[in-house]
């Protein structure tokens, strides 16, 4: 897979250069107040670097990079709610992308996530749940239902009303509410078996919340499928700053397979799998090799062809040091 078939560059340069202005829109001049570390908590962390004009610490116990100081959470939200960077991501980038995203990726993770749940999940409900929160525009509760076979009922979680409304013309019943707002009344009496979000921990001001409201909507023994960037993947140690997966405001946690199994432990979690099946990144960093600082890895990358490159990028899925990391656990 390359980059290009999912992120055409012209459409996510556009989408860079409005989170620019975002930034200046409402966060310039933005009070900041220190955070402690989004996976273990500690205090005790070293700076890394600025990215147009936010600060990336990682933590000294975990090694999480993220972004501190930051701004109040209420900030982040009307940015969440306004942005024009989130607004082009949602129509246009999304839009056009969908029916690539939809074959590389999004069927592809459904097959992947219905396995899981299968495996996992206990045969005894009677109306068992699969939740996916961040529904968006509905592409994957639409794989996940054709992967899925009765007795499963798939819903989405999505607050935003015009995905909303995509998602009901897809025949998907979804829930018009954020995640904290959910209730058991909301899933009409059933039970939420599992629960699934990609790409959303890397954008979220508070994940130990998050990841209690998880904990909250699951029945007892549920399981949580969840994918996030790991700061301790390839093209993210090769790129460092220069990294287009480091883009604040958007990009604000970086977790990595030791960091977020003490996420999830610490919020009642059982860890079941923890990989890195992410496809991209040696063609990440073939297309900025003048920005990788390792002269071994330049010539390397140089002097290989497609496939030698694949062979390169299976290495990293088997040894968990692929930026793309999806994790799986259980709720005790």
């Amino acid at each position: 897979m390359k980059e290009e078939e999912i992120r055409p560059t012209v459409l996510f340069e556009e989408y860079l250069s409005l989170a620019e202005k975002d930034i200046t829109t409402f966060f310039s001049g933005a009070p900041c107040k220190e955070v402690s570390c989004p996976a273990c908590g500690s205090e005790d962390r070293v700076f890394r670097f600025n990215k147009k004009g936010f600060d990336y610490c990682e933590c000294r116990v975990c090694q999480t990079l993220y972004v501190n100081p930051r701004p109040d959470e209420d900030i982040f939200n009307r940015f969440y709610l306004d942005a024009e960077s989130v607004r082009f991501w949602a129509t246009h980038f999304y839009k056009e992308t969908e029916r690539a995203r939809q074959d590389l990726l999004i069927t592809p993770k459904a097959k992947m996530a219905g396995a899981l749940i299968r495996k996992h999940t206990r045969a005894r409900h009677a109306n068992p749940v699969v939740v996916d929160i961040g529904a968006g525009y509905g592409g994957f509760c639409v794989a996940l239902k054709s992967v899925l076979e009765k007795p499963y009922i798939v819903m989405g979680i999505e607050p935003a009303l015009a995905l909303q409304e995509v998602c009901r013309e897809k025949k998907i019943h979804v829930i018009p509410k954020f995640l904290g707002d959910v209730g058991n009344e909301d899933f009409q009496g059933c039970e939420v078996v599992a629960a699934t979000s990609f790409e959303l921990l890397e954008h979220l001001y508070n994940p130990q919340k998050f990841i209690r409201d998880c904990h909250h909507i699951l029945h007892q023994h549920g399981i949580l499928i969840l994918t996030t960037l790991n700061g301790k993947g390839f093209d993210l140690q090769m790129l460092g700053d220069k990294s287009r997966s480091i883009s604040p405001p958007h990009h604000i946690n970086f977790f990595n397979p030791r960091s977020v199994r003490i996420l999830l432990e610490r919020q009642g979690f059982e860890i079941l799998e923890i990989s890195t099946p992410g496809k991209l990144d040696v063609d990440m960093v073939s297309k900025q090799l003048p920005d990788v600082t390792c002269p071994f890895v330049r010539e390397l990358i140089s002097v290989s062809d497609d496939n030698i490159k694949g062979k390169l990028q299976a290495i990293l899925q088997e040894t968990r040091t692929s930026s793309h990391m999806m994790i799986v656990a259980r709720k005790k």
